[in-house]
């Protein structure tokens, strides 16, 4: 859904959900990271649970405040637009 309201599809080599492999969240954030050899690989998410899914694959979290939900806890970074990943990473 990310890719069609977006538009971003062409940025991105990969993606896992729960649709493709109806797996937790963490499992499939770590296949990402091994399917693609990331070595320095960061969630950006806006709710808890994308948080708590981040913290479970063991990588740091950035959270964007315009989404839905709230997070105060340990994410590295907090962004008010996607523009402001350049900065950051």
């Amino acid at each position: 859904m990310f890719f069609k309201i977006s538009g971003l599809e062409h940025y991105f080599l990969g993606h896992q959900c729960y649709g493709t492999k109806s797996l937790p969240k963490a499992d499939n954030i770590m296949d990402i990271i091994k399917d693609h050899n990331l070595a320095a690989p960061v969630y950006v998410g806006d709710t808890m649970g994308d948080y708590t899914a981040a913290v479970k694959a063991g990588i740091p979290f950035i959270f964007a405040d315009y989404g839905f939900g709230v997070v105060e806890e340990d994410q590295v970074a907090t962004i008010s637009r996607f523009s402001e990943l350049v900065d950051i990473l």
